[in-house]
């Protein structure tokens, strides 16, 4: 199975790369030919910060359906269950919504935006979701909120990219297979912004963190590295949870004390 994840992945990674490279109108080689390396940097930038959503979308539906079944544990079936309404409620809308399209006899030019507008509630459930890991706190102390803020950012500015492109796209300002690689490309990465919100808010809601048993498979056995970076931050993340056990800990001790002396 992990060869079959492993040709989809990169499948996925190839065509988004090359269809990135079509939509954006963008020639690497011609770039790197005529000496222009801002250019060049320039689309390198784009294509990491984009291409990148549509293996990722593959890993995370897969994830999610781990966590869903139990392969991933308790904390992770607990996550799953939480956007499982959200999930089934946008799948079936992204169904009726291509059922329209699909028995409609006049022929669909994709200069509208209804694809890439799935995404958008995802988006805004996240942008939610980080606002409400802000008022978190673990073991009596709130949670540090730079990453958040930080991450909330690049939501936010993620969230007003992809309206930019929607409000192109509803203006016919793109061909079909722009239209197109825009769109799917706006879906999978919020998606994948949804899923990551929603996992560090049960994380840091039960005050310890724990990696995914599916990725670590798939980034040690499917996409190997000679770091394993996902496997590497088992240990850190021990060292944390073993800090905030502690401070849980402390904290449950203060409160006992207090309710004791009234």
């Amino acid at each position: 199975m992990k060869y079959f994840h492993r040709f989809v992945f990169y499948t996925l990674l190839a065509a988004s790369v090359v269809w990135a490279c079509f939509a954006l109108k963008a020639n690497p080689f011609s770039l790197l030919y005529n000496f222009e390396f801002i250019e060049s940097l320039k689309l390198l930038y784009i294509l990491g910060l984009t291409a990148v959503f549509w293996p990722m979308f593959y890993i995370e539906v897969l994830d999610y359906y781990a966590s869903a079944s139990g392969r991933n544990g308790k904390l992770y079936f607990k996550y799953a269950k939480s956007i499982r309404k959200d999930i089934v409620v946008s799948t079936l809308a992204a169904l009726i919504l291509g059922s329209i399209y699909w028995f409609n006899p006049i022929e669909y030019d994709f200069s509208g935006i209804d694809l890439g507008f799935i995404g958008i509630p995802f988006l805004m459930h996240a942008i939610y979701t980080y606002f409400q890991i802000m008022s978190l706190s673990i073991g009596g102390k709130p949670v540090n909120r730079l990453p958040v803020v930080i991450m909330l950012v690049a939501v936010a500015t993620f969230t007003g990219l992809s309206y930019s492109v929607l409000f192109k796209n509803s203006s016919g300002n793109f061909e079909a297979y722009q239209a197109i690689w825009f769109q799917l490309t706006i879906l999978f990465g919020s998606f994948f912004i949804f899923t990551s919100a929603n996992l560090q808010f049960q994380l840091v809601s039960f005050g310890r963190f724990e990696l995914s048993q599916f990725k670590k498979y798939f980034f040690s056995e499917v996409i190997r590295s000679r770091q394993n970076i996902y496997a590497g931050m088992e240990e850190p993340l021990g060292k944390l949870n073993k800090r905030m056990a502690a401070e849980k800990s402390k904290y449950s001790a203060s409160l006992r004390k207090k309710r004791s002396r009234k």
